[in-house]
């Protein structure tokens, strides 16, 4: 006797013909978008990891010429000292580390703050807070810099009003890395709060609630209910802090140039003054960028790889 097979059963057989006769109408739907992601991502892509293995002009395949001369490592293992290059990566890494645990926490703090207000007073607070959230970095660092200014800066008048001397903040101490820090998290500060504010309000109230019939005070109540299930969009703003961060150019460039001797210079304006440069291999450009992209796709695979998300259930 023939041995029973359940995909034999003529439902089943319906069902995948149903199934696999959609599918085609499944990817045509997808096909525009593929085209798309093919042309304007991976084939550019493409073309440029081939392109920083080549010379410029001749299209000379000068294989890892590129991306030696933009990390300096002759110089670096021959003498010790790092390339521009290498001294803007760490500059990026230190802002990045600065600006993303800042940003996390004052945005979350401000978030809780938000959820306890009332409604109209909420809802100014959160329109004036995302409000910097459209203006460009230039025209943030043009802001900063009327306040900042050596010569007639908002501060310097105020203090020299005062019978104090002026600062000069773009080449002062740490302050061209205040200079830096500040306008930057004022840009992003309204949205990362709102997303803050998004994950707080998606918490279920019935842990609250069981909570406090528990004893449980505030800062407990924030410490193993809010926290853990804000895991997912301390994650995403990580990512997206870390995104951004290391690919910042306006900022530095209009608040201090990548001085003082380049402690605020940045790979990114690096990689735009070495553009400009004639005296310089033009593709070394390609093979910096490379670099950069690859550092950020290994951050947030870690990132992702260490805090795994993980949907709420309720109780």
């Amino acid at each position: 006797m023939a041995e029973f097979n359940p995909m034999d059963r003529p439902d089943r057989r319906r069902r995948n013909r149903f199934r696999y006769r959609n599918a085609k109408y499944a990817y045509c739907m997808l096909l525009p978008a593929f085209l798309l992601l093919t042309v304007f991502v991976i084939v550019p892509l493409l073309m440029a990891v081939v392109r920083s293995f080549q010379e410029y002009r001749t299209g000379k395949f000068v294989w890892f010429y590129n991306y030696e001369y933009v990390l300096g490592l002759k110089a670096l293992f021959k003498s010790g000292a790092a390339s521009d290059f290498l001294i803007s990566f760490g500059n990026a890494l230190l802002f990045t580390a600065v600006i993303t645990v800042s940003m996390v926490v004052l945005t979350f703090l401000f978030a809780l703050v938000l959820k306890n207000m009332n409604n109209r007073l909420g809802s100014v607070a959160k329109t004036l807070i995302y409000v910097p959230f459209f203006i460009s970095g230039i025209i943030a660092s043009i802001i900063f810099s009327l306040l900042t200014n050596f010569g007639g800066g908002l501060i310097n008048s105020i203090l020299i009003s005062l019978g104090a001397d002026p600062v000069a903040f773009e080449t002062q101490g740490i302050l061209p890395y205040i200079a830096v820090i500040v306008p930057t998290i004022w840009l992003g500060f309204g949205y990362n709060t709102l997303v803050m504010y998004a994950g707080i309000l998606n918490i279920p109230k019935e842990y609250y609630e069981a909570a406090s019939i528990d004893g449980a005070n505030g800062w407990r109540k924030m410490i193993h209910i809010t926290i853990p299930n804000m895991k997912n969009y301390f994650v995403l703003i990580v990512i997206n802090l870390v995104t951004a961060n290391m690919q910042m150019m306006e900022v530095p460039y209009m608040m201090t140039g990548g001085g003082p001797l380049k402690k605020t210079l940045t790979p990114v304006l690096y990689l735009f003054n070495c553009f400009r440069d004639a005296n310089r291999p033009e593709n070394s450009t390609i093979a910096g960028a490379i670099v950069v992209m690859l550092f950020i796709a290994a951050v947030n695979a870690f990132v992702f790889k260490a805090v795994r998300s993980e949907k709420s259930q309720d109780l």
